[in-house]
């Protein structure tokens, strides 16, 4: 799946240079802003939570969240020749509830109370642009740094005594920080009108860092730590701009659906995905 992808930057990459690109050149700025219900399985509850049990734990629950607020900060130039740089920045910073069912030694113990979940992604990438056919076609290359956390709450009510093993009396949960690189691709093209266009993106990021975790069981003395850990992260957003051209600028609005996928090696982040729709506001200089 991950050479495919590339195969198909490369592919976009050389179709963007074999034809024509967007004559203007200019600076763009603009902000996403997203409404995202996270989602966290069972598993993905007990590999963060339960890692290390003597007893095979079965969380059995889910995530009980609306859609949470998140954003979207970008700013770049882009050159005539269709070539420039960009810097991204997403937040998500949210507290949800979970209820779910456990398993200990004595039997089935319910599970409720509420998750700190924060996720920080900066990139800063290359761009091309390019036209084929109808379509307008952009890739990007670049590095993305990460910080991504899932926490028991200090107000938490999940009854973690009522599990004989337990012993640690902090607050739960797994951080992660790490870096690497992350490319994407985005096809666009006109519908209806000129000003209208529908389009769709995909993006993966591949970072190598840190894991800390803390769970309900004392593992080796203290805190679990895992160095040199793969996460991947896959993102996709489909939906429609609009542009409106104006003497000094031109203004761009979007309207999308959009999905986020974190996955780990040692599957300590729980497997989180994020899910739902986000509007778009930017300016072309």
């Amino acid at each position: 799946m991950k050479q495919f992808f590339l195969a198909a930057i490369a592919a976009v990459t050389v179709a963007v240079q074999a034809a024509g690109v967007r004559a203007d050149e200019g600076w763009f700025a603009g902000v996403d802003l997203l409404y995202l219900a996270p989602k966290l399985s069972g598993a993905g509850f007990d590999n963060i939570f339960y890692h290390g049990s003597p007893v095979p734990q079965f969380g059995d629950g889910n995530v009980e969240s609306e859609l949470d607020f998140a954003q979207r900060v970008s700013l770049g130039y882009e050159g005539e020749q269709g070539g420039g740089v960009q810097v991204r920045w997403f937040t998500f910073d949210n507290t949800t509830g979970y209820v779910g069912v456990g398993r200990d030694g004595s039997g089935t113990v319910p599970i409720a109370g509420d998750l700190g979940i924060e996720l920080d992604a900066f990139d800063a990438e290359f761009i091309q642009r390019g036209k084929f056919s109808v379509w307008d076609w952009v890739g990007t290359a670049g590095v993305r740094y990460a910080q991504y956390e899932i926490r028991e709450q200090a107000s938490d009510e999940f009854e973690w005594e009522d599990f004989d093993e337990a012993v640690w009396f902090g607050l739960a949960g797994t951080e992660f920080q790490g870096a690497g690189p992350t490319f994407s691709a985005m096809g666009s093209r006109p519908v209806f009108f000129e000003e209208m266009s529908f389009f769709g993106r995909v993006r993966t990021a591949l970072l190598y860092g840190d894991i800390e975790q803390d769970n309900i069981y004392l593992i080796g003395g203290g805190p679990l730590e895992i160095t040199d850990e793969f996460v991947q992260v896959w993102e996709f957003q489909a939906g429609a701009n609009f542009e409106f051209e104006f003497d000094a600028f031109d203004l761009v609005a979007s309207i999308f659906w959009e999905a986020q996928r974190w996955d780990s090696d040692s599957n300590l982040l729980g497997d989180l995905a994020l899910h739902g729709f986000g509007t778009y506001v930017g300016v072309e200089y």
